[in-house]
């Protein structure tokens, strides 16, 4: 990850300021805007291990967003970032069911349509 005084490494990154400004760029439809967002989230999931977990309730409102777009491509992204963050820390996936009435509804829109 860059900064303007060069390379930081991710582990150092303040987690409760960029994780959910990536998570922001999750409604990003446009290169390379939407492909920052993804990478930089991945990356920040990957490497932050304990970080991750006290930055969840920052999340769910830009999910929550993203989805409400009804975008298929933004959809799919945002359900493999889901998948992605459940596995990666522990107790995550635990932590988002309080939030399952916030961020599922608007996939039962979808769960019917099949390839349509």
């Amino acid at each position: 990850m860059l900064t303007d005084v060069g390379q930081v490494e991710i582990e150092k990154l303040d987690y409760h300021h960029y994780l959910p400004l990536f998570f922001d760029g999750l409604c990003e439809m446009t290169f390379p805007y939407e492909f920052f967002a993804r990478q930089g989230i991945h990356d920040m999931l990957e490497h932050g291990g304990n970080k991750i977990l006290p930055v969840l309730p920052q999340l769910i409102i830009p999910i929550k967003n993203a989805l409400n777009l009804r975008n298929r491509q933004v959809i799919c992204v945002t359900l493999k970032v889901l998948q992605h963050l459940v596995v990666s820390a522990e107790m995550v996936g635990k932590a988002l069911v309080p939030y399952y009435r916030q961020i599922l509804p608007v996939l039962n829109i979808f769960k019917n349509m099949n390839g349509e």
